[in-house]
């Protein structure tokens, strides 16, 4: 029986070998599962960009709706003020700085 002793380590290293492969597919199964989670998770942000990029747009545009309706009110005052200086129309004297004018990029 000198072969005896041959298979055992044999019989012993494919044991091995097999208890390591059930280890690794249960590892693979887990981390398909991490990975399905994860693109689930990469899609909902993504969803969440794309909504708060549209978000800001629309207040970018209604920003600059407002500030171009103070341009015009400012326009329009500077007009029915006529000769008078815009501190003089608010009440300043000409030496006084106009303060609280806001002026559009």
């Amino acid at each position: 029986m000198e072969y005896d002793e041959d298979l055992k380590k044999l019989e012993s290293n494919v044991e091995k070998m097999l208890n390591s492969l059930d280890s690794t597919q249960g590892d693979n199964v887990r981390l398909q599962a991490d990975i399905a989670r994860l693109e689930e998770d990469k899609k909902g942000l993504e969803e969440q960009v794309k909504r708060l990029k549209e978000e800001k747009k629309s207040i970018h545009q209604r920003v600059s709706s407002l500030l171009g309706s103070i341009e015009k009110w400012e326009k329009s005052a500077a007009l029915e003020a006529g000769p008078l200086s815009s501190a003089t129309a608010l009440g300043k004297g000409p030496s006084e700085p106009v303060q609280g004018v806001l002026i559009g990029n």
